[in-house]
């Protein structure tokens, strides 16, 4: 009687996969919300975590991630999200940052870059490119104080106007306006801000972080400017959240290259920084489409957004 366990737990694992298989068949979920549509709350920073399939090449899961994050960004735009994080753990959206760029900038604005670069309101990239082997360099070469490498990169995208500007005349009145234009558009928020990440942006980053606050907790003691003392968790978290790093998203999306398996297995973050999702809520369609699709759809986009509406935020407590 030893066989009939094994075979009776068989039985109810092949069951249990057998309705998983009509569900994911069969399911007419709920029609989300309209793109749109007021929500009772909206993340206002949203991650988008793409996973490559591993049975396609490297071109197209390189298109599928440039095309979703495309697609999700005029999403964002479209519903008031102004920040947005997206994520790859081979670090591939990192390398084709360029590319998202000019993808990405308003097409008003592409006009005025193409006719002068001096208009364009996109800061690239926020962090200093990585140009020795050390995990940190000094801010300034009189500024003892250094920062990490974070692997962040960050674009900053600027409001599309609704009618192009007209070419003004060199003259002493049009500088003067063209200045002024320019302090205004600085003073204001832009419209969406895209950080760029890979797995190098989470443990790797925390390790260097904390190296360097060692390293200068360290030259502060020799130097007799301050006691020795240990790093603070706030001091860590300012550096990983602060202006080289990215801030904690509020709604994270967990999207898998189409075609997927019908019994897909279970989320996986794939090496997303750890240290930014501590209040995060995470979302992956549970019957996503075997094929058809070669990007994330509209409809995931939605459903995410009111599953994150209906969510009671307890904040650990």
């Amino acid at each position: 009687m030893s066989w009939l366990a094994p075979v009776v737990l068989g039985l109810l694992h092949a069951l249990y996969r057998l309705v998983l298989l009509l569900k994911s068949v069969f399911h007419s979920s709920e029609e989300p919300q309209a793109l749109l549509s007021e929500r009772s709350k909206l993340p206002s920073h949203l991650a988008l975590a793409l996973v490559a399939n591993p049975d396609a090449d490297r071109e197209t899961n390189e298109q599928y991630m440039l095309k979703s994050v495309e697609q999700v960004a005029g999403w964002c735009r479209a519903v008031g999200i102004r920040r947005l994080t997206v994520y790859d753990r081979e670090g591939v959206l990192a390398r084709c940052s360029l590319e998202l760029r000019e993808r990405l900038m308003p097409p008003l604005r592409r006009e005025e870059v193409d006719e002068s670069s001096k208009e364009c309101d996109i800061q690239y990239p926020l962090t200093p490119p990585p140009s020795d082997d050390a995990e940190s360099r000094p801010l300034s070469p009189q500024s003892g104080a250094t920062i990490p490498k974070l692997a962040v990169t960050t674009l900053r995208f600027p409001h599309n106007p609704s009618k192009p500007k007209r070419k003004l005349s060199v003259t002493g009145a049009a500088l003067k306006r063209r200045r002024m234009t320019r302090t205004d558009v600085k003073q204001e928020e832009p419209p969406l801000i895209l950080h760029i990440i890979s797995y190098q942006s989470g443990k790797p980053a925390i390790a260097a972080a904390t190296k360097t606050i060692l390293q200068d907790l360290r030259q502060s003691s020799m130097n007799g400017t301050s006691p020795p003392s240990l790093p603070s968790l706030q001091e860590l978290n300012t550096i990983l959240e602060g202006e080289h790093g990215f801030p904690s998203p509020d709604l994270m999306i967990v999207h898998c290259k189409p075609p997927v398996s019908q019994l897909r297995p279970p989320i996986e973050l794939g090496g997303f920084p750890p240290w930014q999702t501590r209040l995060t809520e995470i979302y992956s369609d549970p019957y996503p489409p075997v094929k058809g699709a070669s990007s994330i759809r509209e409809v995931e986009f939605r459903r995410a957004l009111d599953e994150f509406a209906r969510a009671e935020m307890r904040l650990g407590k």
